[in-house]
């Protein structure tokens, strides 16, 4: 009976920490099909090439409030206040310019293949 009982205990105790692990696994891996751009302290941007369609996010690490605007009009154009994040859909493939609406001197390109 003894060994019964330590058996259950023993499976119950195995059974919460495989479900914790998996949890922390989930919410540790990035987004599948998720590009980031990323605006720095020293108002700079830095981006990595995304597919046609995916969720490229926007992390502004700076204090100030910043854009990603496309240079060609109408294709992406978000504002993402200071210590926050934002997204946009990756138009069609091809190399897209952009720049901050606010600080001009920032530029940047994204590739979208």
């Amino acid at each position: 009976m003894q060994r019964r009982i330590f058996t259950l205990i023993a499976i119950a105790a195995l059974s919460v920490g495989l479900a914790a692990c998996g949890s922390s696994s989930k919410s540790s891996s990035p987004a599948a099909g998720t590009a980031q751009i990323t605006i720095d302290s020293g108002f700079k941007f830095t981006s990595t090439a995304v597919t046609a369609g995916s969720t490229v996010m926007v992390q502004n690490n700076s204090n100030a409030t910043h854009t990603v605007t496309s240079d060609d009009s109408g294709k992406f154009n978000v504002s993402i206040d200071g210590g926050k994040t934002a997204t946009f859909t990756a138009p069609a493939a091809g190399t897209y310019k952009f720049h901050c609406n606010i600080h001009n001197f920032m530029k940047g390109t994204l590739t979208v293949t």
